[in-house]
């Protein structure tokens, strides 16, 4: 399904459905010679026992589509297929596309390709790496001088990030997993580590310096289940793989945690979104993080839905930035599949603007400056804030309306010690005057 929806009331205007069982990866993107957007794919003809590279002009910014005007041009004898985020539409309005072909003796070869929007094939060159990523991405390095990366993990799990030139000509650059490495005990050592998988991301952010965000493991080699589990975002000199500074998201402490990096976005100012998921808010959650080059943390936003549930089997969009009708970009959005109570399926839209306040609440989303946990809670409560805003009070209700707990200092800590076990409302009060509730179990 292709969706068009309006940035203002964030509601679906439009949409279009491709029937094909074997549907291919698509690049969709505005259409870099004229008005409209552009649709391109690797199709597989059986009756000739070749691939085609199909483009698809979309006249105008509906997604109505007229198949006469296709533009289908042969790529290779035999079957070939693309990869997933590894299409893009560079600074120069060229399609560059990778694909991959079966050998004879079964093994495969990958080739990263440069096509007009003609369809014209105009450079393409041999592109296999030893790797244990499954997903490769494909982005644009710099525009000047015009250079593309993709990056995977290697054998021995470090990051190995490839910069290409506009020839497709690499180099490559490895990024150790440890962050950390401390000597606590005779044969006790403390882990920081980086889990590299098809979630993490990298971002250029100037002159020779790379962000990487993935998944982060706080272990010994002594006690595995003393591990914490994460997310963080490291900085790196890309010329000497120098671990220059990082931060990390650790918002639901515990081995059991399970943290995953959704996207990394950079502003025309230089300023960094971030985005990533935990579990545990206490069900699925979505925290939005603004920052600096610097790795300094400007605003979190921790978000989820109160009657829409997300897993791993449904997919999220990644974040993009959105402008407003003079191109001045206005803040962070991303879109996500959720489910309902009877397995219905929805389409959820997220959006801030730069100082961190949601565009609009839709379908029940909750947006806190806070994350709080664990919920259920035995003894106490923790809380963890966004460094934007200052607690004042934390007020527990039951559910009949009474005070039972109320809290003016060590706003970190709520003691639900001796309360009996239920469900019960937490109200929290910021300097501002701000307030939020939440509903919270004792167990």
């Amino acid at each position: 399904m292709f969706y068009k929806m309006s940035a203002t009331t964030l509601t679906i205007t439009d949409s279009l459905f491709v029937d094909d069982p074997d549907a291919p990866y698509y690049l969709f993107a505005p259409n870099p010679t004229g008005e409209g957007n552009i649709r391109a794919n690797f199709e597989y003809v059986e009756q000739c026992d070749s691939t085609f590279l199909r483009i698809c002009h979309f006249p105008d910014n509906d997604l109505n589509i007229d198949h006469d005007d296709d533009i289908l041009m042969p790529v290779c004898a035999g079957f070939a297929g693309g990869n997933f985020d590894s299409h893009m539409i560079d600074c120069r309005g060229d399609l560059i596309m990778k694909y991959t072909t079966i050998r004879p003796d079964g093994g495969y070869d990958e080739y990263i390709a440069r096509f007009g929007t003609d369809g014209r094939l105009k450079h393409q060159a041999l592109y296999t790496e030893s790797q244990t990523m499954v997903v490769p991405k494909l982005r644009v390095f710099s525009e000047s001088p015009l250079q593309y990366y993709q990056w995977r993990s290697n054998s021995e799990q470090n990051l190995s990030v490839v910069v290409m030139d506009s020839l497709f000509n690499k180099s490559n650059f490895i990024f150790n997993k440890v962050l950390s490495e401390v000597y606590v005990a005779p044969l006790v050592t403390v882990y920081e580590h980086l889990n590299f998988n098809v979630d993490t991301e990298v971002l250029p952010i100037g002159g020779n310096e790379i962000l990487v965000a993935a998944q982060y493991t706080y272990d010994t080699n002594f006690d595995p289940m003393v591990a914490e589990n994460g997310v963080a975002v490291a900085k790196y000199d890309i010329r000497t793989s120098q671990l220059k500074d990082y931060v990390v998201f650790n918002d639901y402490m515990g081995w059991a945690n399970n943290a995953s990096c959704l996207g990394l976005k950079r502003m025309s100012d230089g300023t960094v979104y971030f985005l990533y998921n935990e579990v545990g808010y206490p069900d699925e959650s979505f925290i939005a993080v603004k920052m600096d080059t610097d790795l300094n943390v400007e605003w979190k936003r921790f978000c989820k839905m109160s009657s829409i549930r997300f897993s791993d089997r449904v997919p999220l969009y990644f974040p993009i930035l959105y402008e407003d009708g003079q191109g001045e970009e206005q803040g962070i959005s991303w879109a996500a599949y959720g489910l309902d109570a009877n397995d219905d399926s929805y389409l959820v839209y997220f959006q801030f603007n730069h100082d961190g306040i949601p565009a609009s609440v839709e379908n029940g989303m909750e947006v806190r400056p806070y994350a709080y946990y664990p919920n259920p809670a035995q003894d106490q409560l923790r809380l963890q804030y966004s460094p934007d805003v200052e607690p004042a009070q934390i007020e527990l209700y039951d559910l009949q309306g009474r005070l039972v707990r109320s809290q003016g200092s060590g706003l970190e800590c709520l003691n639900v010690q001796g309360l009996a076990a239920g469900q019960y409302v937490m109200k929290v009060t910021m300097t501002d005057g701000t307030t939020f509730a939440d509903k919270v179990v004792k167990e």
